[in-house]
């Protein structure tokens, strides 16, 4: 299965149902002008709009996270469908109450369908995470009516997290609903979507590789006392200190190398006469003495959830190293956690030389 674009917008198209909110209504009594004769006006509206959420940081960041959401959906391929529910006109009856449309509508592999409302959470914010009760209510009769689950993803930015909670996972608190980063974490359903945490034995090494025959003082102009130039030869990836051959494992260890977050140690090598031979950067956790004890007692650490390492990828491509946006939006790379990592990567007939382990949550 391979999940595929539905449909790409035309701006000259997607730009008409904008005309309905940038122009006023006529006063009553007063002709309609023609539309052609209002663009100026239009113009001007929608400029307005533009710079307000530009502006808007917390609305950029909001929107970013939605779409955020969707890469990392279509990245985990593990649905049949991912579709926008709140965007355009609806009408309804309102007899049993108001209706509101979650933000996404998903449907999976079993035809389970999900109406999933997307909510991010600041670094320092993980205990005042709320939804207004009448907002939920909301929410929830509108999966009813169209015969969907309700459920909550809230990407938690400090820990680079995101968890899936059904509404019964929050707290009662008056008027709103509040949820805590752990009830979250008991509560995660993100494995529905395909999530799952990976684990190896650390360091994941790379190395640039050089020749020590082709290596000679530098003699340039601008050159330095000491300076030489030396000539690659190659790139080695290892795990644990064993070299990885296989393509697909090299893959995949490139992939975590960029996108774990572990923290980077540089390491030189020489030759007898002192010629550089290789250039080790080793990655692994940055944690304490305790915490590296704990991994070679357990044999492997964590590299984090497929959904995280993808987000991290996301955010890489649309922000600065500053955290200022650049792009709200990257184009999903369809299904790429599962060419990355195949049902069969555990099939004891493959000698891996990246051994992971692979840990899929249920709901405590």
């Amino acid at each position: 299965m391979v999940l595929k674009r539905g449909r790409k917008g035309e701006l000259g198209i997607e730009i008409l149902p904008l005309i309905e909110l940038a122009l006023a209504e006529p006063p009553d009594g007063r002709p309609a002008a023609l539309l052609r004769d209002r663009h100026p006006e239009t113009i001007a509206a929608i400029s307005s709009a533009l710079r307000e959420s530009l502006d808007n940081i917390s609305r950029l960041h909001g929107h970013q996270t939605q779409y955020a959401f969707e890469a990392v959906v279509v990245a985990l391929g593990a649905i049949r469908l991912i579709k926008t529910e709140d965007a355009g006109l609806y009408y309804f009856d309102d007899t049993q109450g108001k209706l509101l449309p979650p933000d996404f509508r998903i449907v999976l592999r079993d035809g389970t369908v999900l109406l999933v409302e997307v909510k991010s959470v600041k670094p320092g914010a993980e205990t005042k995470v709320k939804v207004r009760a009448d907002d939920m209510a909301a929410a929830q009769a509108y999966a009813r009516m169209t015969h969907g689950r309700l459920l909550y993803a809230h990407y938690w930015a400090g820990p680079n997290l995101w968890t899936l909670v059904d509404p019964s996972r929050f707290d009662e608190a008056g008027p709103q609903r509040r949820l805590t980063i752990s009830s979250a974490m008991k509560g995660n359903e993100m494995a529905l979507l395909g999530d799952a945490q990976l684990a190896g034995k650390p360091p994941l090494t790379i190395s640039v590789l050089f020749d020590p025959a082709e290596e000679e003082p530098s003699t340039g102009q601008d050159a330095q006392e000491g300076e030489r130039l030396v000539a690659i030869s190659g790139m080695q990836l290892s795990n644990a200190g064993e070299v990885i051959t296989e393509p697909l494992e090299q893959n995949l260890a490139w992939f975590l190398a960029q996108y774990a977050g572990w923290a980077l140690e540089e390491k030189p090598h020489t030759d007898s006469d002192g010629r550089f031979v290789r250039l080790d950067y080793h990655l692994a956790p940055d944690v304490d003495e305790e915490a590296v004890a704990a991994y070679r007692r357990q044999g492997c650490a964590f590299f984090g959830a497929l959904s995280s390492l993808y987000t991290r990828r996301f955010l890489m491509a649309t922000t600065t190293e500053n955290g200022d946006i650049t792009a709200l939006r990257q184009e999903p790379s369809p299904a790429l956690m599962t060419q990355l990592l195949p049902d069969d990567y555990w099939d004891p007939k493959q000698d891996r030389v990246l051994k992971l382990v692979k840990f899929v949550q249920a709901p405590a």
